[in-house]
């Protein structure tokens, strides 16, 4: 079986390698805009890296038709932050970079298309303590949230029509090491990671406020467990999938890290708007019913994964 991830090298993409290659699941081709295999530089022999620009409809076609890849894990994206700042940038990678990416993989016969999008496709219509599950209304408030939701349903569309094994996973915010890009939820990873580098940290969000989390190791192993799930189980296609229950506040995850690590400087500084995320917590019962998702990593496994990849001083 060939596979192409797209973002191979990023956050998720790298370790959804990482388990492909360890589980002899070969070949594995990882395309991404740099020349660079950051995350999986140990696995140079392994892996065939390609580059590819998703907003250049010429290099997504050229790539596809020369692999024919069995299955492609769909995990390059222009994320929210920098998407904010430059939507028309965003829309041509995320939105008609899918478009051209999913119509190669069905000209090219791939059987299956294994897509990240995210929570960020809820927005304006979500209730003060109501959970989101997979029927809640979708409505994003970003442009990121809204190509993500292009996504989704026409991959659900590619399916109904051409039979191609469409899954998508709604990701939560996702925690570890390394993270460069900000977005609202990245305190969930700076504010371990900072105190474990000996640096204060302060974070942008009420200590009240909660959003859901998912360690990156968990985020990689649910779309090669979703990739795996027999054909007849996956009613759903696009699911929620969720971390660590009950899901912690902004304040008791910054309690957690004091505890592992004494010392460390934690405030709290939502500015002048009084930033406050609310509650988001997520229902992932069909993802769990429907092909077994369950989480390995908790809170204080999160800590330790992040304080163990820091380098020595």
């Amino acid at each position: 079986m060939t596979t192409l991830i797209t973002g191979g090298t990023g956050f998720i993409g790298a370790e959804i390698a990482r388990m492909l290659i360890g589980d002899g699941q070969g070949p594995v081709h990882v395309a991404q805009r740099s020349p660079e295999l950051g995350r999986l530089h140990d696995l140079a022999e392994e892996i065939r890296l390609h580059h590819l620009d998703l907003s250049d409809p010429a290099e997504i076609d050229a790539l596809v038709d020369a692999i024919k890849p069995t299955r492609i894990f769909h995990f390059g994206a222009i994320l929210t932050g920098p998407g904010e700042q430059d939507p028309q940038t965003l829309l041509q990678a995320n939105a008609i970079g899918f478009l051209h990416l999913i119509e190669a993989a069905r000209k090219a016969g791939t059987e299956q298309f294994i897509f990240a999008s995210s929570i960020g496709t809820y927005g304006r219509d979500l209730v003060a303590g109501e959970p989101i599950d997979d029927l809640t209304l979708q409505r994003p408030t970003s442009v990121y949230g809204v190509t993500k939701v292009l996504g989704e349903n026409l991959g659900a569309y590619y399916r109904e029509k051409y039979g191609l094994d469409f899954r998508s996973l709604r990701y939560p915010a996702i925690v570890g090491p390394g993270v460069t890009t900000w977005s609202l939820a990245q305190y969930t990873s700076w504010m371990i990671e900072r105190p474990a580098q000996g640096e204060p940290f302060s974070v942008w969000v009420e200590p009240e406020s909660v959003i859901a989390l998912m360690w990156y190791q968990d985020a990689a192993r649910a779309a090669v467990e979703l990739a795996a799930a027999p054909m007849d189980s996956i009613r759903g296609i696009n699911y929620l999938v969720d971390g660590p229950r009950p899901t912690p506040s902004a304040g008791e995850l910054a309690d957690a890290v004091r505890q592992r690590i004494p010392g460390a400087q934690i405030s709290f500084d939502p500015g002048v708007d009084r930033l406050d995320l609310g509650e988001i917590r997520l229902d992932d019962r069909a993802a769990r019913q429907e092909w077994g998702w369950e989480p390995r990593f908790d809170v204080s496994a999160m800590i330790d994964g992040i304080i163990a990849a820091q380098p020595s001083r």
